[in-house]
């Protein structure tokens, strides 16, 4: 599909993915050359890749149905996950995240968006005091995999966008004839 053409095929490692994730939430900055034709994408597991442009949110929701494309600086703006329209094309050198359908529109608590951000920090830190404890980076990246576990709508003990259906109340209408 044409998906996959506009994907490219290098992993990319989860500090450089969580350095990614701080960078777009404004926590650091970089003077990193921004490649003009890719944008990149977090995927459901919590992958980043590398996604060739031009291509639509709609191509990619094809290959992950019951997702949708939300743009990670939005989402920190405004502390709810925006769902992109199917004909938006993504924009070079902005990241976006992959989340349950479920989860559109609905706002991120706090302590989500701490945990994520905690998630990135803690590792950043680690791979710096590596250089004089090694033993400090012998974590296994668990709360990386949690936080996004909770934007992916299987955390536990957060709360969730439940929308209640609404159903009218019909009474018959009597007509006098």
């Amino acid at each position: 599909s044409s998906y996959h053409k506009h994907i490219y095929s290098r992993r990319v490692s989860k500090q450089e993915l969580e350095d990614t994730i701080l960078h777009h939430m404004g926590n650091f900055t970089s003077c990193c050359y921004v490649e003009t034709q890719i944008a990149k994408l977090i995927d459901v597991h919590g992958n980043l890749r590398q996604v060739k442009l031009p291509i639509t949110a709609a191509e990619i929701m094809l290959e992950e149905p019951g997702h949708v494309v939300s743009p990670l600086d939005v989402l920190r703006r405004t502390q709810r996950i925006p769902a992109m329209k199917a004909d938006e094309e993504l924009s070079p050198g902005k990241v976006y995240m992959l989340v349950p359908a479920g989860r559109a529109n609905c706002k991120v608590s706090e302590l989500e968006m701490a945990l994520v951000h905690t998630a990135c920090e803690k590792r950043r830190s680690k791979r710096r005091s590596s250089k004089v404890l090694p033993a400090v980076t012998e974590g296994s990246g668990e709360k990386g995999e949690i936080a996004f576990n909770v934007l992916e709508g299987n955390g536990t003990g957060f709360s969730g966008c439940r929308y209640r259906q609404w159903t009218p109340n019909l009474e018959p209408i009597s007509e006098g004839i």
